[in-house]
């Protein structure tokens, strides 16, 4: 499935870059990695849908000259889901992933459009003592991907650690399928998570319903009410669980007002 899986992608991405498929094309290379079955079904399933959802728009499409590979990839994708029951998965095992860091790791996913929110966690973060290589958040030149460094490899390493999640929600979020990619892979890895919407954020959006991840879940919303600073407390509170902190309690309360004032202006 490991060597078959790059001719399935290409195909399909030389095809559409379309979110959701996108999105399942991620979080199925992200169940290959670890060698579980019952994503890897679930996945294969989802592209199969996929294609029969699409195939008159596709065999429609005059730009389309290479039917026949979207015939092939179709009949691998259902070869490899009818068959992938009788695979011992046992022999598969990485020995290396047996040996992943235990040191957590913040993940802040946002679209670049909502720094003024992604700043003022950053800071808040940073305050509560958050060390620069504890975060990883794209669009601040302290927690970027490194120089030279492929995006997706380098998260993708970065998911074999022990990862707390902050997806930082907004329309623009659900437009972009690197961020739904991003969203997928805490699904796929069962990474914990907390999520943070902007004030503007429509709950009622459609794509919103469709995600991955447990929309469900209470979250908070940064619009300044007593609410957010409630929740923002309690992310707190759990931040220092995890990362094992000690935060004067004098400082975070400058901490968390200056956090409220920056959201708000």
């Amino acid at each position: 499935m490991k060597y078959e899986f790059g001719g399935i992608k290409t195909v399909i991405e030389n095809y559409t870059k379309g979110g959701f498929v996108t999105n399942d094309l991620y979080s199925l290379e992200q169940a290959i990695r670890t060698n579980d079955k019952d994503k890897i079904k679930y996945f294969l399933l989802r592209l199969l849908e996929w294609y029969t959802e699409n195939w008159m728009d596709i065999c429609d499409n005059k730009f389309v000259i290479n039917y026949d590979e979207h015939e092939k990839n179709r009949e691998l994708i259902k070869e490899i889901y009818e068959g992938i029951d009788e695979v011992d998965f046992s022999q598969f095992i990485d020995r290396n992933d047996c040996n992943r860091k235990s040191e957590p790791v913040i993940f802040l996913s946002h679209s670049s459009t909502d720094t003024k929110y992604g700043n003022a966690l950053e800071k808040l973060l940073s305050g509560i003592g958050i060390k620069k290589d504890q975060l990883i958040y794209t669009s601040h030149p302290l927690h970027k991907i490194p120089l030279d460094q492929n995006i997706y490899e380098y998260l993708r390493n970065s998911f074999s650690r022990k990862i707390f999640v902050i997806v930082l929600w907004s329309d623009e979020y659900l437009n972009r399928p690197a961020c739904l990619n991003e969203m997928g892979a805490v699904w796929v890895t069962q990474s914990d998570y907390t999520n943070i919407y902007v004030p503007s954020f429509d709950f009622k959006n459609p794509k919103y319903a469709q995600c991955a991840v447990d929309t469900n879940r209470m979250g908070a919303i940064l619009d300044g009410s007593e609410n957010c600073k409630a929740s923002i407390i309690e992310l707190k509170d759990k931040l220092i669980k995890i990362f094992d902190l000690s935060v004067d309690e004098r400082q975070w309360i400058y901490i968390l007002d200056q956090f409220m004032t920056d959201i708000s202006n």
